[in-house]
């Protein structure tokens, strides 16, 4: 009962265009206030958010939140490009597979996709236009490998699932960086398949690479090498677990505040604070977001809510792989409309686990149906991210991604089925 009344509130309002935050924090009061308190009353509210209060990854999302900010502020995007540039440079199709690997390899660093199709995209998608490559498809392309970036460790995406599910996130970032380098592997292959018809102006590139060459060895890694240690540093520590992901994020603010103010210069003192102000409403939104989910969380627990739900689901789906098959075609669904995350973690995480499914598999396999979900119309964020920087409109870039989507959807659901193919990281 109280699970129809709070999913019909919160469906209305989300219906009516409120935000995310907005219509769980009203689902939640709304049915107090209607009923009285009689189904629970405000102090209950307080309580079950309290309860998601000082969770560690909560300050970890903020701070990868602010690094990657910082990063994106810094430049850093700039000399990763060049350093691939110089060593792949003489090979054929070497622009666009530098393009890729600069979107991949700065999703490493900043754990946010968002942040990736913006700057990579900003940067990277005029050369290879200038180069004279097809526009749509890498502004497509871009836009995938950019998505990445919230699957590959530091994911956000993951993140937020294990701060809903209470999972462990050094474990799920392991599990989450084999999927997402095998997408990122067969992104690079159809990159190439694609440039053995698509050359761009060979002349133009060979002048650039030249160029580039002149500067020098020295010169290029000098520059590059302080980008390259972010991920080393950074990820390094994690899996090496000398740092917890706390630590490595905090880590991660200072190393980038240093590296854009002393060595690169790229931002001074004001553009450095400018970008932590311009974190906090990012930070504040999907922190009260996580709270209201594990808030939701708690109230189904207290009126059984999730059982009745699992019952619900297991009485038609009767086997683990049916399961995950439908949480896959209903998360991808979701993300066609919004980031359905916070609602769909605290249903699905425990009948995950009464149906014995690996949890740190099916969590990283759902982040990263998230992570990928942002190239989906009709509100594909990434598609209007990519559409103005492209000059392409966002449904002729949809037209191109979506078999691309369609591609990494196959990848991350063989993974969630087999997770022996995963299990080894751990």
């Amino acid at each position: 009962m109280i699970t129809l009344i709070f999913g019909s509130f919160f469906s209305i309002l989300i219906l009516l265009g409120f935000s995310m935050v907005v219509a769980y924090s009203a689902a939640f009061i709304l049915p107090a206030l209607v009923t009285s308190g009689s189904l629970y009353g405000m102090q209950d509210i307080v309580s079950w958010l309290l309860s998601a209060a000082g969770k560690t990854t909560y300050v970890a999302i903020a701070l990868f939140v602010v690094s990657g900010n910082i990063m994106s502020e810094g430049k850093l995007t700039e000399k990763i490009f060049e350093i691939f540039q110089y060593f792949l440079g003489r090979f054929k199709s070497c622009i666009p597979i530098v393009a890729v690997l600069t979107a991949i390899f700065y999703g490493m660093i900043s754990g946010s996709g968002m942040a990736v199709v913006a700057a990579v995209g900003a940067m990277v998608l005029p050369i290879l236009i200038e180069f004279g490559y097809e526009r749509a498809f890498f502004a497509a392309m871009l836009a995938a490998a950019g998505s990445l970036g919230q699957l590959i460790p530091p994911s956000s995406a993951i993140l937020q699932y294990c701060a809903i599910a209470g999972t462990d996130e050094s474990q799920m970032f392991k599990v989450g960086a084999v999927i997402g380098l095998t997408c990122a592997a067969a992104l690079i292959i159809l990159t190439l398949v694609h440039c053995r018809k698509d050359t761009g102006d060979t002349k133009k590139i060979q002048e650039s690479y030249k160029k580039l060459k002149a500067r020098g060895f020295k010169d290029v890694m000098s520059k590059s090498i302080w980008a390259i240690l972010s991920p080393v540093i950074i990820l390094g520590g994690i899996f090496t677990e000398t740092l917890s992901v706390v630590e490595a994020a905090a880590i991660s603010v200072v190393y980038a505040s240093f590296v854009a103010v002393f060595i690169y210069k790229s931002l001074d003192l004001n553009g450095l604070w400018n970008a932590f102000v311009g974190s906090v409403k990012n930070v504040a939104s999907v922190a009260m977001m996580l709270a209201f989910a594990v808030a939701f969380g708690q109230l189904m627990d207290i009126f059984k809510g999730g059982e009745i739900i699992g019952s619900a689901i297991t009485s038609v789906l009767s086997s683990p792989n049916a399961f995950i098959f439908a949480s896959v075609i209903i998360m991808s669904i979701g993300m066609m409309f919004m980031n359905p995350i916070a609602i769909i973690v605290p249903i699905v995480a425990p009948i995950a686990a009464s149906f014995g499914i690996d949890p740190m598999v099916y969590g990283a396999g759902m982040a990263g149906i998230v992570a990928i979900g942002s190239l989906t119309p009709p509100f594909g964020v990434s598609l209007y991210i990519m559409a103005p920087i492209s000059g392409v409109e966002p449904f002729k870039i949809a037209k191109t991604v979506l078999p691309i989507w369609g591609l990494m959807t196959l990848i991350i659901a063989i993974y969630m089925f087999l997770p022996q193919l995963s299990t080894w990281a751990l």
